[in-house]
């Protein structure tokens, strides 16, 4: 039995081989990682929740910046004695003071309308967004937008942040906006409670707040140009109802690096509001919006797509409200 047990030398070739093609395939996916994970022109769902944190974000400092952060509890109004069509809020003093060029315009009447109809005229320098907003659902959130649009809190400032990121389901595509420094840092020096999050969808045209963390809105806000993944963690308060062509212009001129954060999410487009005007009816020529609801009851929500699209609001890119 001369040879038994030794390998021909066709079979040591064949092992050497297979053992080739295994580490060319182990050295293929981790350059895939790498590439994906690096936030380049590639997109994987680790590069656009990674992208996500940092685009949503509206101030005080996450947990990788402050270990020692907690969420804001949410702070409860009474409600008693307030008259029907209205509704008690809470605002709240930021823990963060005032950035730098922010607008310090003071707090918004704790009692805002919750059954008038309110819309907003967005004139910026690529277009006017017509917005119907949600006071019904999210009275606080609609109350602040309109109480520092007719101070002229966003008149003149910049949308800093853009995310357009797809991979399998996942989504994310947004047009973020409402400091008056430009840097993502800014606020109006308060905060107040989430709302109307149970079954929370942010679909194409719908317009949240951005937040660090739970129960922390301020000024800052997004738009969404796409249908897109996010978890119900930012208060929906209003749905475009014409302009979002405006958005998707600026979305299409791309992104570039942004120096602070090392991210690619500030848009090329330079994007200025001009001006937010409030009203109590609908833009002339435009319908009130019938498209799907902000938010619906829990027991009718669908499903979040996907347990690895969790965008936590926290960033890179330090306090922001």
């Amino acid at each position: 039995m001369a040879g038994q047990g030794k390998q021909t030398s066709a079979e040591r070739r064949k092992e050497r081989q297979a053992a080739a093609r295994a580490e060319a395939a182990k050295k293929r996916r981790k350059q895939r990682i790498q590439v994906l994970g690096g936030g380049g022109a590639l997109v994987a769902v680790v590069a656009i929740v990674a992208i996500v944190v940092s685009l949503v974000h509206n101030g005080g400092s996450n947990k990788k910046d402050n270990p020692n952060a907690v969420p804001s509890p949410a702070p409860t109004a009474d409600q008693s004695g307030v008259p029907a069509g209205q509704f008690r809020c809470i605002y709240e003093d930021s823990p963060n003071p005032v950035a730098a060029g922010a607008k310090n315009v003071g707090k918004p009447p704790e009692l805002a309308e919750n059954a008038t109809p309110q819309y907003a005229t967005m004139a910026t320098n690529h277009g006017t967004v017509e917005i119907e907003l949600d006071a019904k659902a999210a009275p606080c959130a609609v109350n602040s937008f309109t109480f520092l649009a007719s101070k002229g809190y966003f008149d003149n400032t910049t949308c800093h942040r853009l995310l357009d990121s797809s991979s399998d389901a996942l989504t994310y595509a947004v047009l973020q906006c409402g400091d008056p420094t430009g840097t993502g840092r800014g606020g109006p020096g308060y905060k107040f409670a989430d709302e109307a999050l149970t079954g929370a969808r942010y679909a194409k045209g719908v317009i949240a707040m951005a937040n660090a963390g739970p129960n922390t809105n301020g000024s800052q806000f997004f738009m969404m140009f796409k249908d897109s993944s996010f978890d119900p963690s930012y208060t929906p308060f209003g749905k475009i109802l014409s302009g979002v062509e405006v958005i998707e212009k600026i979305a299409k001129g791309g992104l570039e690096l942004n120096p602070e954060t090392q991210q690619n999410d500030v848009p090329k487009t330079k994007t200025t509001i001009t001006k937010v005007t409030i009203s109590s009816t609908p833009p002339k020529g435009i319908a009130s919006s019938t498209a799907k609801p902000t938010s619906t009851p829990s027991s009718t929500a669908k499903p979040t797509p996907s347990s690895t699209a969790k965008p936590t609001p926290s960033s890179s890119a330090k306090p922001k409200s």
